[in-house]
């Protein structure tokens, strides 16, 4: 038999028996170029957030009216311009933001849509010179759109305290979350509703007033124990130039005792919730 013949059959018999070549780094070029590209995204958005300028993280989100994001407070936005404009408020109190290092980020990616989680300690500086940080969870939805990849849905958490078995705080005795969302909603009508004290409420928008409403449940919350955190303007801040005097302090005392005494607040903690509220009298009361 001619020898190139015998050497040609071999070769393709070879060919044709042996099995596929095994998958390597070129078979998963795209996943891995996906994956670069969303924790790309991540950290851009991260470092976006830390200029307090929603403006600067708008590209990284897609703009669907009806898209979800949950947040601190309030709990939910919906839509970008919703949560751009509540972002914008929530910061206007701050001075700086600034997040740890992500080293536990994960990406999960199928065709077009992909989800990331990740943990962080989000540091704040407040203009009052308050700094303060929380231990945070952060989850994006992403969807790749055109060559982009967009935020579809976002979820921005922090753990609630661990219970201990220390005497019963202020905040059980008083009946938790959904009480002291009641007893701000009964306070702030009265406010509102007062002719003396009215002044201060008008030119609200409807989301203003919800924002307001939220940002007293958080600090009535953080301030008698609960699992809540606070993330508005310190006192000073949030109402200089409102020009509050001792009258106007006096008045809503008076609805505040009112409302505790509607909702049949035990006398002590009564007097622990007026105790708490004195102490920010110096900040607050600022005309004459």
């Amino acid at each position: 038999m001619n020898f190139r013949i015998v050497v040609a059959s071999f070769a393709l018999s070879v060919l044709l028996g042996a099995p596929a070549p095994a998958a390597g780094p070129a078979a998963n070029m795209a996943y891995d170029k996906s994956a670069d590209a969303i924790e790309d995204v991540v950290n851009k958005v991260a470092a976006a957030w830390e200029t307090l300028d929603p403006a600067n993280a708008a590209p990284f989100y897609a703009k669907d009216a009806n898209l979800a994001f949950f947040d601190l407070a309030p709990v939910k936005y919906t839509g970008w311009d919703d949560y751009a404009a509540g972002a914008k408020k929530v910061f206007g109190g701050f001075t700086s933001l600034k997040f740890s290092p992500i080293d536990d980020l994960q990406v999960h990616h199928s065709g077009n849509i992909a989800w990331t989680t990740a943990t962080s300690k989000a540091t704040m500086t407040t203009k009052g010179g308050t700094t303060d940080s929380l231990d945070c969870r952060w989850t994006l939805v992403l969807e790749k759109r055109g060559k982009e990849w967009l935020i579809t849905h976002e979820h921005f958490s922090a753990p609630i305290p661990a219970p201990d078995s220390s005497p019963q705080s202020l905040y059980k005795r008083l009946g938790g979350y959904d009480a002291l969302a009641a007893v701000t909603d009964d306070f702030i009508g009265r406010l509102a509703n007062d002719p003396q004290l009215h002044k201060f409420f008008v030119g609200h928008a409807t989301a203003s007033l919800n924002h307001i409403r939220q940002l007293v449940v958080d600090q009535l919350c953080e301030a008698t124990g609960g699992p809540c955190v606070y993330i508005g303007e310190d006192m000073k801040t949030a109402h200089a130039g409102l020009g509050i005097t001792e009258s106007d302090w006096k008045k809503s005392v008076d609805h505040l005792v009112a409302t505790l005494d509607k909702f049949h607040v035990p006398e002590r903690e009564k007097k622990e919730v007026l105790s708490a509220i004195s102490g920010m009298k110096k900040d607050i009361v600022t005309g004459k």
